[in-house]
């Protein structure tokens, strides 16, 4: 986990397992309108929507938590945390690793 020369081969697993975690991030960001949507045609009540948005901070509390503790195999500091700083972007923020290099084209 120094920085070295590049071995994709390596670095596979690793970011795969980055980019999963990233996915289920963005993908529990995204599916709350919806989930509010659906509930309130199933029960329009401030109970049933409490409870949604109770479960669903929870997920997203998890979620975020696994995706901060996503290290990267070059460096191996934290992929998207730099001090207290939480930034999901598609670069390590120490390193600059791209969270595809593994899958990009050596140019």
């Amino acid at each position: 986990m120094v920085n070295g020369p590049f071995d994709p081969v390596a670095y596979v697993g690793i970011l795969k397992r980055t980019r999963r975690r990233r996915l289920y991030f963005f993908a529990t960001v995204l599916m709350y309108i919806p989930a509010l949507l659906i509930t309130y045609q199933i029960s329009p009540t401030n109970r049933a929507m409490g409870t949604l948005f109770g479960i669903w901070v929870v997920v997203l509390i998890i979620v975020t938590f696994l995706a901060a503790v996503s290290r990267c195999p070059r460096c191996g500091n934290y992929f998207h945390v730099h001090g207290l700083t939480l930034l999901i972007l598609r670069k390590c923020l120490h390193c600059q690793l791209h969270i595809s290099s593994d899958t990009l084209p050596n140019s």
